[in-house]
Parts: structure tokens; sequence; C-alpha cells
């Protein structure tokens, strides 16, 4: 099986940047009078507070914003009138409403009251943006939460808040109405509601992270074994000091054996360069408006795949998070931004999706299309179903709605979970090549999955057309492909054994490219002049102990020369023959992998180093520093070279990075030997990345 695969690599962190400070206004939402409709008690007038809140915002914060907004939009009354029912409401018995207010700008609105969290309420709101005012939208009663008997569920708000609302482009007045739908006080006689407020926050979307700064940076977290391809905390601009007065620690769990799908439901309306502030968002909701210790989900995708760390602890970890009350043990949450009650998720998010489920199944060998038992740990969040200890025998891929009373993930998206559960089978299953057709950094041009879980890649002009195809060879046994893409093997054949490591290239000059092994026990290449089975075509030594085969065209040629690195210098002959180097030089260092291809496109290949994610290439088979250095892939990627058409090739944006620094180490010694120095007008080579399990 191989790993969640094909993610965009880490943003480096250079890109990381100071934590920023979402702030919030907070209005009372007073209880209508039946009789006349107007509000029992007036708002006071003053501008509403920007600073944050503490825990529990203050039910009486000073300075309010005025009830009558000063300009009013045309059609609609002067004053904060009667709000009209919430449709399909059947005679509600207790009514509130803020009337239009206008405030200081802000990009979420959110609800919370006192009381019973899952009091029958209806809540909506509109907005007044730049296009004037909103239609009438309903806020969704907040579904997850804490697992019951938790630290973090006992520092937690206890009454109930609505799921946030994000408002793309920001406004400057709310319209709030909450109407509760059924009892009014509890058996106790307490009230079920009060205390009603509405949290306007403002996540400071102007604030420069990562996740909106475009192409991201190298892998900064490789060697730590974080996913690759998320956006971290650090760079969607997570203020620690708001989980830290909380909660000191994160608290884990048993290894994960579900994962729960959620949405965040709101709105499907916002930019890419909105959703860390969305995130930011989100975070403030949980941890300051609710009271938890973090933000509840593991991760979280936006409708752009884009993929963000949720909650603190290690992704790699199984951190205990606050998305499905009474499930939240050995299981981890990601969360959909946007609505999929009312629209389906597209394949960018389902695959987004796969990537983050398949790579924390990867590290627990869990069958995506498999089953798990969790145990409830009481009744909690929408969770109204099964008391402490029940058994429940889950999908390894389930909804929220699975374990809670609840909407959640969205039927649209819901209803998508099998087609999801093969996704991630398949990325476990396959390996993922991520493929541009340049040596520079950036977006994958194309993504294929082709070739056996383990093995060693390699790409070769198979059939002469010009384009390179891909070959995976593991145990003397290659699977060939004529050209890149998903398809089946176009040839199977086996050539070589598993001590042996595999080479192609164009021995004779021909245009095909054909296979070959090489022998590190007794530095013996075994060379055929096709992609076919049989005696070998060239048989020679040439090597030493320790040293890794290497192939290029170095002199502009048309024909495949050989060589060996030996972790610090390069030993080249400009073609497949046996004899002394023409060319010897140093350049990389022993972790490092070494790579050849013609980058500039001057029609000669030449050399570098492949080491966590980035690239370190020259363009002349001499020492000195890289002339082209830069961010592509993570620590556990194998690097292919090649020249490949990608047309016919989905592009996920999964990829492609940026601004890796740092330099190559050079050597002095240096001939010219059998390197020739003629160039051929060419198109220069592309880089990739194949992924392998973690």
């Amino acid at each position: 099986m191989a790993s969640g695969t094909g993610l965009v690599p880490v943003v480096g962190a250079s890109a990381a940047t100071a934590p920023v400070k979402p702030t919030a206004q907070v209005l009372d939402v007073p209880v209508v009078d039946g009789a006349d409709g107007a509000a029992t008690s007036s708002a006071p007038g003053g501008s509403p507070s920007t600073s944050a809140p503490s825990a529990k915002p203050s039910a009486t914060p000073s300075g309010k914003p005025s009830a009558t907004p000063s300009a009013t939009p045309s059609g609609r009354p002067s004053t904060a009138a009667v709000a009209p029912a919430v449709p399909g409401a059947d005679a509600p018995a207790e009514e509130l409403a803020t009337g239009p207010v206008r405030t200081e700008d802000f990009n979420m609105v959110s609800v919370q009251w006192d009381g019973d969290p899952e009091a029958d309420v209806a809540v909506q709101v509109r907005v007044r943006t730049d296009d004037g005012w909103t239609g009438w939208q309903p806020l969704e009663v907040e579904d997850s939460a804490p697992d019951p008997g938790t630290a973090e569920a006992r520092g937690a708000n206890s009454g109930g808040a609505t799921s946030p609302l994000w408002v793309s482009g920001g406004a400057d007045a709310v319209d709030v109405r909450v109407q509760v739908e059924g009892e009014t006080t509890t058996p106790d006689g307490d009230p079920a509601v009060s205390g009603v407020q509405a949290s306007l926050i403002d996540p400071k979307t102007d604030a420069r992270t990562a996740a909106t700064s475009g192409t991201p940076l190298a892998t900064a977290r490789a060697d730590t074994g974080d996913m690759p391809g998320v956006i971290t905390r650090a760079q969607w601009g997570a203020d620690e000091s708001l989980r830290l007065s909380k909660c000191t620690a994160p608290s884990y769990t048993t290894s994960p054996k579900v994962a729960f799908v959620h949405h965040t439901a709101g709105t499907n309306t916002y930019t890419k360069a909105e959703s860390a502030a969305i995130v930011r968002g989100i975070y403030y909701q949980h941890v300051v408006v609710q009271g938890w210790c973090d933000i509840g989900y593991n991760f979280l995708v936006d409708k752009y795949g884009q993929v963000f760390e949720g909650r603190y602890g290690g992704m790699d970890r199984a951190v205990q998070g606050a998305h499905a009350g009474g499930f939240n043990t050995a299981s981890f949450g990601v969360s959909v931004l946007g609505n999929y009650e009312t629209a389906p998720a597209s394949s960018t998010i389902l695959d987004a999706l796969a990537r983050v489920i398949s790579w924390k199944f990867a590290k627990t060998q869990t069958d995506p299309t498999g089953k798990a038992v969790l145990y409830s740990a009481g009744l909690g969040g929408t969770n109204t179903k099964y008391p402490v200890g029940t058994p429940v025998t889950l999908n390894t891929i389930s909804g929220h709605r699975d374990v809670g009373s609840t909407a959640c993930p969205g039927k649209n998206l819901y209803s998508q979970l099998p087609a999801l559960r093969t996704r991630v089978a398949q990325l476990m299953a396959e390996k993922e090549w991520d493929l541009r057709q340049s040596a520079t950094p950036g977006a994958p041009d194309g993504t294929a999955y082709f070739g056996e879980p383990r093995g060693t890649t390699l790409s070769c002009d198979w059939d002469g057309d010009g384009t390179d195809g891909m070959a995976v060879y593991s145990a003397g046994r290659w699977s060939i492909r004529q050209t890149v893409g998903n398809d089946a093997a176009d040839l199977e054949l086996s050539y070589g054994s598993s001590t042996m490591v595999p080479v192609c290239g164009d021995w004779t000059g021909s245009g095909k490219d054909g296979i070959g092994v090489y022998d590190p026990a007794t530095y013996t290449w075994w060379l055929r002049d096709t992609a076919s089975p049989g005696a070998p075509d060239h048989k020679f030594t040439y090597g030493f102990k320790g040293v890794r085969p290497v192939v290029g065209d170095w002199d502009g040629r048309g024909r495949s020369g050989i060589g060996v690195y030996d972790g610090y210098r390069w030993w080249l002959r400009g073609t497949a023959t046996p004899g002394s180097a023409g060319a010897v030089f140093s350049y990389g260092w022993p972790q490092a992998t070494p790579v050849t291809g013609d980058w500039d496109g001057d029609g000669r290949d030449t050399v570098g180093v492949y080491a966590t994610g980035a690239w370190w290439l020259r363009n002349s088979i001499t020492p000195g520093q890289p002339d082209a250095l830069f961010g592509y892939g993570a620590s556990t990627d194998q690097p292919v070279v090649g020249r490949w058409d990608t047309s016919t090739l989905p592009v996920t944006g999964s990829s492609g990075t940026s601004g890796a620094s740092g330099a190559g180490s050079g050597g002095s010694e240096s001939s010219a030997g059998d390197a020739a120095t003629s160039t051929q007008a060419s198109r220069g080579d592309g880089v990739g990345v194949w992924r392998t399990w973690p």
C-alpha cells in the first residue's frame, strides 16, 4: 500500500507569519414583545467593542451598536420591526430580534445562548454588504462538541451556539432573529434559552498568510513526519495564545480507526484568499465563543482543495478533537468549508479529502472500505442516541450524522462518501506522479497514478515519440507505460533482480530508450537497447563500492552516457562503455539523491541532487553553486525527471513549491575526457515526484 499521496508540499517555514488576532463585537439579542413587535429592552447606543471577549462573551458588553442603522436600505422599515416568521415555524413560543444594527466591519457572525445547548431554536441573520442587505440566511446549531466527561467538556461554555456564517467581502450592519420553537423552560423551571447574543467576528482578512500569498514554499516540516500538502497553523496565522488561555496541552487518543467527514455549514461563497481567514474565524468561534480548548477539527479543506492544519498537537499524531461529541476517541475529523446540504462537493474537494484521509490511514494501515467499532463516551453534542459505553459499528470513513442527530456533512457530501472511500483506497494502493514540464517550482502540470506500492521510478522515451513515459521497477520486474497516464502498464517484463538498480537510456542513439540494470556487488552494467526482455546487448564493468549509477546525454550527441555518484563526486562517461571517466567533479552530499536532466534546454544533460523536497541543479557537469535551487516535493518522495506530455492528465493543484534555500557543495577536480561540449536546441526536462509510503 502506498501513502496518502499527492498533497501540496508543506508550506515553507519562511512563509509563516505573525499570529493573526481576530476581534469580535458582541450584541445582545433581546426578546421581542409579542403584542406590538417592540423589543422589551432597547439596545444602548455607542460604538461596538472590537477587543477580544473573554471565554464567554459578556451578556452586557460595554458599548453597543445603535439599534437603528444611519442609512436604511430602500424599502425597509426605519425602525426595528417584528422579525418575520421563520419559514415553516409554527407559532414560536418566544421570539428575539436585534433589528438592523450598524456595526464595525466583520466577516463572520454566529449566535450563542445560555441554557439548553440542544434547545429547539431557529436562527436567521441578514447583513449589509457593499451591495446592500442580503436575504435572510439560516444559521445551523453547532453540532460538534468535546467528549462528555473530558476536561475540555467541563471547561466549555454550557449553553448552545450556532455554526458561524461567513460573509465574503465583509459587512457593516447585521439583523438577527431567533425563535425558540419548543418549550421555553426546562423541567426544573429554568429558562431553556436566555442571554442570547450575536458574535460578529473580524478574522482580519487583510492579514498576509501563506494560504493567500500564492505558490507554497518548500517543505519545512517533513522531517517531523507531518503531512505533506498542508497549510500549517503558523501559516494560516493561528494565534496560539487563544488555545493556551484555555488548555496548556493537547489531549491524545488511541490510533484513529474512523475518519469523520464534516462540513462547516454557512456559505459556499468565498474566495481562495479568504479561506485562511475563515479557518481563523472558526478557531476563534470554537475557543473564545464556545470555550473549547482549540479548533474542533483535525483538518479543514476548502473548495479549492487547500488543506489546513486544524487542532494543535501534531498532524501525524492521534490528537483528540472536538468534532463528534461522544466519538472523538479513536477518530479524527476533517471538515469542508461550506454547506453541502445545498450543493455537492466537487472533485477537487473529494480529492483533497481523500489525500488527507489516505495519509492518516496509511500510518495505521486502516482499510478505507472496512468497518470499525467505536465506543460512545456518552451523550454529547448531537450524540443523542448512544449512551456511554455503547459499541457502534461504523464505516472507517463515516459522516458526522452516523453518530449524531445532525445533517452534517450535508446530504450531498454524505451521498458521496462511497466514492470517497473508493478514492482513498485507490490512493493507498497506487503511486502518484506529480509532474511539471519544466525544472521550475510551481503547481504540477499534471498528476498520474501508476505503479506498484513499492519500487523505483524511471522515466524514458520507450517508443521514440519524443516524450517520456513511466516505469516502476521492483525486484527485477518492470511495469512500463509508453505515455504518462492512469491506466495499466503497456509492458510488463522481467529483467534484473532484487539486488540490482534499474537504469534506462538511449545507449545507441536510435531515438528509443532501452532498459538496464546495475549490479552494485560486481559494478556490472547489463543494458538492453529496447524495453524488452532478453540477453543484454551491452555488458561491462564500471564503478566501485558504494556508488549509485547515473545516466545522461552529457555531450548532447543524442545517445546516453553513464556515470556513478559516490555521495560527493560524479564520475561520468560520454558513452555506455567501459573505460576511464571523462569528467570527475564534486557536487552534492551523501544524504542527497542524484538526479540528471537537461534543465535549461540546451540539449545536454547535467547533474543535480534532490533532498528533503528541494532540487539543487547545475547547468553544466562542473563543480560550483546550484544554477537552480527550489522546492518541489517532500522528504518521503522519490524524484523523477523527464520530458512529459501532460496534456491528457488532470491537474490537481497539489504539489508545486518554490523558494528553498541553501547551496550545493563544490569541488576542484574536473577534466574534459570524452564529455564533449556540442549542443542541440531542445525543450528542457521537467521535474516530478513519486509519492512513497510514510
